[in-house]
């Protein structure tokens, strides 16, 4: 079982994960005053696809090789994008370091939440996964104030932190052990589970309407309020993810990860759907909103990982979760085309709704899971 040192530690790559996923809308939203809101899109769509790409190989390389393995290989790769995106000239440089950078950060996350999970105890697998995801949450909290300050003229640095954190976190993720659930399913043959496409499924709607949120129609939605700088109130709004991801993680083991995973997409898509006509109500359902997307990823990475067996954990973790981010890719552009043929106010609602996809998913084939040994549920 890991120490809660080894936690702490492992959560040093999670953080460097999330910087590079907060700092995107930032990214998204300088670069289009350089290249126009339509290419710009494709910045934050180019790191989905890297998320499908990534999800597939490390996930399928951690169940092969280990998990250990699968953890170096994406520190290595998030390292690369990010250099590549410091010294970039030109939209195709932006864009390669972005394809580089989504593949390492699928990597991690379809094999920490793993690691994790077979490394924890029954009673302790929910709070574990969700102070790896807590780390890397927080991290919003330190990239927006610095986007900010960073502005229009100096936003390539947004990319030089994870250079500094991945040499760390390759540096102790060398001495973790390997998993023990894994070393004894080693040499099993790999079996597909119908659950790996049910919770792809869940994660493609969910991450449609996630990300739609960190789109440019958001920041024109929040001006349109008479909000502005839109950075600025964005950066409130962003608040209320990190700390739905603390409350989620303190609750992780004593609330039922099957009934809080499906609300917390169901009230996100209500929201999202009152959030344009809410009048002085517009930043706090705005900062709810955020706090439900935050909320859920504990309880959803937790979920995932116990949803699916041994062998094929990281691998179904990793098609779940990248393809399903390929959601994540359709919502932005969806969004931008929708704004311009039913406005603004309806396309948020439109693209809120389709959260209720994964809500229901869950209930209707999601397992009850708290407390019980990862073997005892599916193997």
């Amino acid at each position: 079982m890991l120490s809660k040192k080894q936690i702490a530690l492992l959560s040093i790559g999670t953080s460097l994960t999330f910087w590079d996923i907060f700092n995107v809308p930032y990214i998204e939203n300088y670069a289009s005053k350089q290249i126009g809101e339509i290419s710009s899109t494709l910045i934050l769509s180019t790191e989905m696809l890297g998320y499908f790409l990534g999800g597939v190989i490390n996930g399928y390389l951690a169940s092969k090789y280990g998990r250990k393995f699968g953890l170096l290989s994406s520190m290595v790769l998030i390292s690369m994008g990010s250099l590549l995106g410091f010294i970039s000239l030109n939209l195709a440089m932006l864009l390669v370091a972005e394809l580089l950078i989504g593949i390492g950060i699928e990597g991690e996350v379809s094999v920490v939440p793993s690691y994790v999970s077979e490394m924890s105890s029954a009673e302790s697998r929910g709070k574990n996964v969700g102070y790896t995801t807590m780390s890397g949450f927080l991290m919003s909290l330190v990239v927006t104030p610095i986007a900010i300050l960073l502005g229009e003229d100096f936003w390539r640095l947004l990319f030089l932190p994870s250079l500094f954190l991945a040499v760390i976190a390759l540096l102790f993720r060398i001495k973790l052990p390997e998993s023990v659930l894994w070393e004894n399913k080693r040499y099993d043959s790999l079996k597909w589970d119908k659950d790996v496409v049910i919770f792809t499924l869940i994660w493609f709607a969910s991450y449609f309407t996630g990300y739609a949120l960190f789109s440019t129609p958001i920041f024109s939605l929040i001006s349109s309020h008479g909000y502005t700088p839109s950075n600025l109130y964005f950066g409130y709004i962003l608040y209320g993810d990190p700390l739905g991801v603390v409350v989620a993680s303190v609750l992780n083991d004593r609330l039922q990860r099957k009934y809080t995973s499906s609300l917390a997409n169901l009230l996100s898509a209500i929201l999202m759907v009152i959030w344009p006509f809410s009048g002085i109500m517009f930043l706090p359902i705005g900062f709810a909103i955020m706090f439900l997307q935050g909320f859920k990823f504990p309880a959803m990475y937790t979920y995932t990982a116990e949803n699916l067996g041994t062998k094929i954990r990281t691998l179904g973790y990793g098609i779940a979760d990248g393809i399903g981010h390929l959601g994540g890719a359709v919502g932005p552009i969806v969004f931008v085309l929708l704004q311009d043929h039913i406005g603004l106010a309806f396309s948020t609602g439109v693209v809120g709704m389709v959260a209720i996809i994964s809500s229901i998913l869950i209930m209707a084939f999601g397992q009850i899971t708290n407390k019980i040994p990862l073997d005892k549920i599916k193997g």
